[in-house]
């Protein structure tokens, strides 16, 4: 079992590859393989492209943290050499540059972090539940 992640590493590869509300699928395959190794129950699929991983030690309260994964259909200006440079599909067909411009890598990115974090520490009891949400963008 893995207990540890270079969170900045995966912050720019999740930033350099920003997937549409309802398309994560490149997002949720690295959300579901990380607490896989990480040790969590891992349910794919939830509300489209959405990632559960659930992990229980025994009696105690159910904590829920959620990270929201989708992009923005915008082109990046930053100028950043881990730079947007992924161009998404909309629902009608065009195409559109695509951009982590809200902070869903950061978030995705951490919410990892913490799952191995959380798996590595043998001090708490309860059930702990991790939501990688689809689409929040959209609603």
């Amino acid at each position: 079992m893995t207990t540890t992640i270079d969170v900045p590493t995966l912050y720019r590869d999740l930033h350099r590859h920003p997937e549409l509300a309802f398309t994560e699928t490149r997002t949720a395959g690295i959300a579901a393989a990380h607490l896989r190794a990480a040790g969590y129950v891992v349910a794919e699929g939830i509300g489209g492209t959405g990632v559960v991983g659930v992990l229980t030690r025994g009696a105690g309260p159910t904590v829920l943290l959620r990270a929201d994964m989708d992009a923005l259909p915008v082109q990046e200006q930053t100028g950043l050499d881990y730079a947007s440079t992924a161009v998404g599909t909309h629902a009608d067909g065009t195409s559109t540059p695509l951009m982590h411009a809200c902070g869903h890598d950061v978030h995705t990115s951490c919410l990892i972090g913490a799952a191995y974090d959380l798996a590595a520490d043998d001090t708490w009891r309860g059930c702990l539940m991790l939501v990688f949400q689809p689409a929040e963008e959209i609603g």
